[in-house]
């Protein structure tokens, strides 16, 4: 599966990077903003997205995700140190494969990665 990793803390980034790709999946780009998460979707074609929800340049995870979901229909699995139920709902509309708690664990990210290899398999 090709991942995307949004995330604007570069060593968080390269991290994640090493989890997934540890888990079997190809990292296809990584974006610190939302403009950059945009233009690495159209240049690669990701399956799924790892979104932070807060990104460098006060550019939000959540606005990404709307415009990747709207011109792509990409969903993301969201990570954040402060999920809160508002947010959650919020976010309900793009259809997410799942919400995972920061520090991002590799039981979490692979559960995570699991439900999304599913969600691609499944019409």
């Amino acid at each position: 599966m090709r991942v995307l990793i949004v995330e604007d803390v570069a060593i968080v980034a390269m991290d994640f990077a090493m989890m997934v790709t540890e888990l079997g999946h190809e990292v296809c780009g990584t974006a610190a903003s939302a403009s950059q998460a945009i233009q690495q979707a159209i240049r690669h074609a990701p399956d799924v997205v790892l979104m932070d929800l807060r990104l460098a340049n006060g550019s939000s995870g959540i606005d990404a995700a709307q415009e990747l979901y709207a011109r792509h229909g990409l969903r993301c699995i969201f990570l954040s140190a402060n999920l809160d139920e508002r947010t959650m709902a919020a976010l309900q509309p793009l259809e997410p494969i799942d919400f995972v708690d920061k520090p991002l664990l590799p039981v979490m990210l692979k559960k995570a990665l699991e439900k999304a290899q599913r969600a691609l398999s499944d019409p």
